[in-house]
């Protein structure tokens, strides 16, 4: 696809991704235009009746109910979106503030915000141009994202005089929480797929029993995301010694190992929950008033209120913390001797006495505290009911949670690469052959960038393996989905 359809009512994950990283052109449909044009001429009659509207012909927070004067409503809108420029410290990717402005068109797209296609028209020619937006990410309770979403407003729009109700439906607008959650999902999405990869070649360097993913033993457990997981690594390890008999070296491997195909199902699905209801906010309103074009009418609501998100959030860094610590476990078990069978740290002794590869699993431990602290849930919240006169009693935090996921999502990048790392200098070690179908095409791959460490080597460094990773993606997509 060329563009990206924007209809207010569809937008994907995958979209996102798309239209922030790869910057692919969007399109709001000629639909969604006019029903743009319908929802604002909804409350254009609701401001000519002199219909009391919370931030439409009223004021908004502690002032709550006091009407506004209509020749006043441009430098009313001017003016709220001024007194909420607060937002501070540091300032968003240009990639999520894409993610944002994306996510921001596709609401507007849906009519239910009530602003002119005017709007909408600054919004794609600043997504299709490439335009740079400083955003600060600071400054969000979670009830939709005020401060920072003045930055984008006030930069795009700064010129314009906006129009009743125009103001208030940026500010109630959580664009920044749900572009990061988006593009913090699929980053987490395929860390696991790759992880389920790496965890294969790990048990071969381990010299592990391949009985966890017998298809008698996923049959003992019908969950979705085990069935997938286990099936997979099953399939990457087709033709693996580990097959043969006397190729497990325990009839029971630590947890870390037996436990793989549970704990990466068991994160699979908490993911397929999560997506699930991140893209069911894509199709939700998070405004407050909301047009209704079916009773033409404006609805005092709640929908700032993105508890769903934040729980969504919740959802997906919890499930890594036990993935992330197994994999701190398969590591620190290759690189001791005592599990392993192998030299200590994993290099042959020079006379020196260096610890070779258990440096290596110190750095890989610490990110994985780092890791594990982040998935904290941020659900637990506690408000002050003295704000805004005693109305905004609750928070949401769904851009703080929005953060940690993809600041996890970039730790689980480092921390699976460096258990790629160990497995490959274990397999070697070990000199047991075949590999599997797919680990043994992971394994040349790994080759190419990350030299075997001898006797007076140096371990290798981490960053040109994650560099090479990146770099040839898709023939690594390509291995992970081999035997889908």
């Amino acid at each position: 696809m060329s563009h990206v359809d924007i209809t207010g009512f569809d937008l994907t994950i995958d979209e996102i991704v798309r239209v922030a990283r790869q910057k692919v052109p969007v399109a709001v449909t000629a639909e969604a235009i006019e029903r743009m044009k319908t929802a604002r001429a909804i409350i254009d009659e609701a401001v000519a009746r002199g219909d009391k509207v919370y931030g439409v012909t009223t004021s908004v927070g502690a002032k709550t109910g006091v009407p506004l004067a209509p020749e006043r409503v441009g430098e009313f809108n001017r003016r709220l979106l001024l007194t909420h420029n607060v937002a501070h410290g540091p300032l968003a990717s240009p990639e999520a503030v894409r993610a944002m402005m994306l996510v921001l068109l596709n609401t507007m797209a849906s009519g239910r915000l009530g602003v002119r296609p005017l709007l909408a028209e600054r919004l794609t020619e600043a997504l299709n141009s490439d335009r740079r937006i400083e955003v600060h990410v600071w400054g969000s309770m979670g009830q939709s994202d005020m401060a920072p979403i003045t930055d984008l407003a006030l930069a795009l729009y700064g010129d314009l005089d906006l129009q009743a109700g125009e103001a208030l439906a940026m500010l109630n607008s959580s664009a920044l929480a749900l572009g990061i959650a988006a593009l913090a999902m699929a980053d987490l999405q395929r860390s696991l797929d790759f992880w389920s990869l790496i965890g294969a070649l790990s048990m071969e360097g381990f010299a592990a029993n391949p009985s966890i993913v017998s298809e008698a033993a996923l049959r003992s457990r019908p969950f979705a995301g085990l069935e997938r997981h286990g099936r997979r690594i099953r399939g990457y390890l087709d033709g693996s010694y580990l097959f043969v008999k006397g190729g497990p070296r325990h009839l029971q491997d630590p947890l870390s190992f037996r436990s793989l195909p549970l704990l990466h199902g068991t994160a699979a699905d908490s993911l397929d929950f999560a997506w699930r209801q991140i893209e069911t906010e894509f199709r939700s309103s998070q405004n407050n008033p909301i047009v209704s074009l079916e009773e033409r009418s404006l609805v005092s609501v709640a929908n700032f209120d993105t508890i769903s998100l934040s729980m969504a959030l919740d959802i997906a860094r919890l499930a890594f913390a036990p993935v992330v610590t197994a994999s701190a476990e398969r590591v620190a078990k290759q690189v001791d001797s005592v599990w392993s069978g192998l030299t200590v740290g994993l290099i042959e002794e020079d006379g020196v006495g260096l610890p070779g590869f258990n440096g290596l699993a110190q750095f890989h431990k610490a990110i994985t505290s780092e890791a594990r602290l982040a998935t904290a849930p941020v659900v637990q919240e506690l408000a002050s009911s003295s704000h805004s006169n005693g109305n905004l009693d609750r928070a949401g935090m769904a851009t703080f949670a929005a953060r940690k996921t993809i600041e996890v999502a970039g730790l689980c990048k480092s921390i699976a690469g460096v258990e790629l790392m160990v497995a490959a200098q274990a397999v070697e070690s070990r000199k047991a052959t075949p590999l599997g179908a797919v680990t043994g095409k992971l394994f040349a791959l790994l080759r190419e960038a990350v030299p075997f460490a001898a006797a007076g080597d140096r371990v290798p460094h981490l960053d040109p393996l994650l560099r090479h990773v990146e770099a040839r993606r898709g023939e690594i997509e390509a291995l992970v989905g081999a035997d889908d």
